[in-house]
């Protein structure tokens, strides 16, 4: 026999969850005690505030594919996971949430409840469930973890303060727990049909996404046979190297002239672990063929007439599919798409070597960094407009990774992204790409987080928080210029100027603050060289517009007009 609290820590170590990111409280505190008696496993970690926490656990499961997990008190506190857990759910990250819910018994359990858990939690888990009884607890944890990792997503359990504390049998020997999930392959018929449509297409285009992230070896080699080109999604983007190159850098909002241009000229489009819709961006959408490599059934990909879907795991999918495919005979869409990557490439350097008076260029910033970036590290970024110049300029090498609030993005999430990444993987560099919105929003008080969990000894890897000082939510203020013609509003854009660089040293930590485009180079070199945390603080120029693209169509009609209206933008 052992306490439910106990019982929770043993199944947690069995299905390799070693760190939970939470928040004490009552139907919290029994299991942080459960695990320091445990000797501080798993690992407990106490952010700032309940949204951090899931952001963390969302961010422990991209940078090391095992289930995150967070916990939360109940009423408030397991309201504040809602925002990190819906980036687990729109992102497909398997997160499970402990959270803590009214006494089960005695004259408390008769009171009217706060919150309504499972209400709450309906839409953005996969799976929900309280442990009513103590000889429940370690099957509702199972099962629980079972529906985070096949369905990769979100699983909550809801536990009674007061169930903890009492006594359950421990599972039998014979309960088995493990995170693997199944390689499914789609059927032969469909691979030939899929080798049949790519090797008889001229220009071919892959666009690959995190559903791709084992796959990267596969990727290249089908490229090289098919004479294709590759473009990648904002999460995908260590899933093949930039410095490749056909590969064209990112697709869609954040998107390469180099990778947009792909897109339009090409014949037949082959998306990999992505639902990236390519309707939007190609010439002829009806005439462009598709296929489709993913293995999730409920997945919008194309499915024309002339489409073929693959409903498989990218990596094994692309294994069977390979010797299927004929190298082509001519080159010439392969040569045309490596001279737009160079032209590209040339044309990002041009625009990151220019300012305006004594303004930075917040390209330069990435641009100086992407140059210096140390083998082994991990990139976040926030939303907003440091994201443009980040997927854009950032050239990430072999064995590197990165990652972000995707589908969801979310304000607030660059700095909690990048604690956990550090906490996963102590050895080796992070960086996080954060504006002021974002890093006003919690990554000024995330930054007690960072004192008091990742102050490293000297020698250790860099890690630097790079805050773009803008004074303004930018890429909000650019939107809304190009969707209406609004003006700047000073009400709803502007944010305070605050000395982040400053309120780091307070804090004990590095800050470095740069306001001259002549200091960015040695401004990052002191950063990378730092024996501990650094806040890297660039007062950008605010009037330099995020270099995002629109599907081409009215809006970007639209913004061209705008662009116009208002004497150009800067670049």
């Amino acid at each position: 026999m052992a306490l439910v609290s106990e019982v929770v820590r043993e199944r947690l170590l069995a299905w390799g969850v070693g760190r939970v990111y939470g928040s004490p409280g009552q139907g919290a505190d029994p299991l942080i005690e459960a695990f320091r008696r445990g000797g501080g496993r798993p690992d407990f970690v106490q952010p700032r505030h309940g949204e951090a926490a899931a952001f963390m656990a969302c961010a422990h499961a991209k940078f090391t594919g095992l289930p995150g997990c967070c916990l939360a008190p109940s009423g408030p506190g397991a309201v504040q996971l809602l925002g990190g857990l819906y980036d687990a759910r729109l992102d497909h990250q398997p997160v499970l949430a402990l959270v803590g819910s009214e006494p089960s018994a005695g004259s408390a359990a008769h009171r009217r409840p706060a919150v309504h858990m499972e209400r709450i939690f309906a839409d953005v888990a996969e799976y929900c469930e309280p442990v009513t009884r103590p000889e429940r607890a370690a099957g509702v944890i199972d099962r629980a973890l079972r529906a985070a990792v096949s369905r990769r997503g979100v699983a909550v359990v809801l536990l009674p303060a007061d169930l903890l504390d009492e006594e359950a049998p421990r599972p039998g020997e014979s309960v088995e727990a493990g995170t693997s999930r199944p390689r499914p392959l789609p059927e032969a018929a469909e691979l030939h049909r899929a080798a049949r449509l790519l090797n008889e297409a001229d220009k071919v285009a892959l666009v690959v996404g995190q559903g791709a992230s084992a796959a990267g070896w596969q990727i290249v080699r089908a490229a090289e046979l098919l004479g294709a080109g590759i473009a990648k999604t904002v999460l995908g983007r260590d899933v093949v190297a930039d410095d490749l190159p056909f590969v064209a850098g990112c697709v869609g909002r954040y998107g390469t002239p180099a990778a947009e241009r792909m897109l339009r000229e090409c014949d037949t489009v082959v998306l990999v672990g992505t639902t990236f819709p390519p309707g939007e961006w190609l010439r002829d959408p009806a005439g462009t063929r598709c296929v489709a490599v993913n293995d999730d059934a409920t997945a919008l990909v194309p499915s024309g007439p002339g489409d073929v879907r693959l409903l498989g795991d990218a990596r094994a999918t692309l294994e069977e599919l390979l010797p299927h495919l004929r190298p082509k005979e001519g080159r010439r869409w392969r040569a045309a798409v490596e001279t737009w990557v160079r032209e590209w490439d040339a044309r990002r350097r041009a625009e990151a070597r220019q300012h305006f008076g004594h303004l930075i260029n917040p390209a330069t910033v990435v641009e100086e960094l992407s140059d210096r970036l140390p083998d082994g590290a991990l990139l976040t970024a926030d939303a907003g407009a440091s994201t443009a110049w980040w997927a854009r300029n950032l050239r990430l090498r072999h064995g590197m990774r990165a990652s972000l609030s995707g589908t969801f993005a979310a304000m607030g999430s660059g700095v909690p992204y990048a604690v956990a990444a550090r906490l996963a993987h102590p050895d080796r560099p992070v960086i996080a790409f954060v504006g002021a919105g974002a890093f006003q929003m919690n990554g000024l008080a995330e930054m007690v987080t960072v004192k008091d969990r990742l102050e490293q000894p000297a020698g250790g890897p860099p890690l630097v928080f790079c805050v773009f000082n803008n004074r303004d939510r930018a890429q909000a203020t650019w939107d809304r210029r190009a969707a209406t013609g609004n003006p700047r509003l000073l009400g709803t854009s502007s944010v305070p100027d605050v000395p982040y660089a400053e309120y780091a040293r307070l804090l004990g930590l590095h800050g470095i603050r740069c306001e001259r485009p002549g200091k960015i180079a040695e401004s990052w070199d002191a950063a990378l060289a730092a024996d501990g945390p650094v806040v890297l603080e660039f007062l950008v120029d605010a009037e330099t517009e995020p270099p995002t693209i629109r599907a081409p169509g009215h809006a970007a009609e639209r913004a061209g007009r705008l662009r116009a209206l208002l004497g150009g933008r800067r670049r």
